[in-house]
């Protein structure tokens, strides 16, 4: 995982909530619809299958959804995971700021640390970051030339 990737986490969260949210709410008008069309009397076989390909685009819409939110929680899950390979105190910095959410002022202020400090050791923690995403390829790479 990059930097961007671990920037990006906090908004890839809300997103995944969001996602989340939406699948939740599809679910309820589904199962209004199947309560629904379970109560009425059976109508003419054109309108039962306008309904049902209806439902089936909703449940493709949500499977689909269902699949962007599981990817995107892969990807969260290697961030924290490539996360707790950083050393202290840059991993308590990466994640209270970018796991977190928090300000660097906040965060400085949690760790009884100086602005100015932790504003380079932030800088220094996302070389880290990105080394450790590296490393593997790196190694690979260093293989190879011999």
């Amino acid at each position: 995982m990059t930097r961007k990737d671990l920037k990006d986490y906090k908004f890839n969260q809300e997103w995944i909530k969001g996602r989340l949210e939406y699948i939740e709410e599809y679910k309820t008008v589904l199962t209004n619809i199947t309560t629904t069309l379970s109560d009425m009397p059976k109508g003419s076989r054109k309108v039962e299958d306008s309904i049902a390909e209806k439902i089936a685009t909703i449940l493709d819409n949500v499977n689909e959804i269902a699949e962007k939110v599981v990817a995107e929680s892969e990807k969260q899950k290697l961030i924290l995971e490539q996360l707790n390979k950083v050393e202290q105190p840059y991993k308590l910095i990466l994640e209270k700021h970018y796991i977190q959410g928090k300000k660097l002022v906040t965060v400085a202020s949690e760790m009884t640390y100086n602005y100015e400090y932790t504003k380079k050791a932030n800088q220094i923690a996302l070389k880290k970051f990105e080394e450790i995403q590296n490393f593997p390829q790196k190694l690979l790479n260093d293989t190879i030339k011999i």
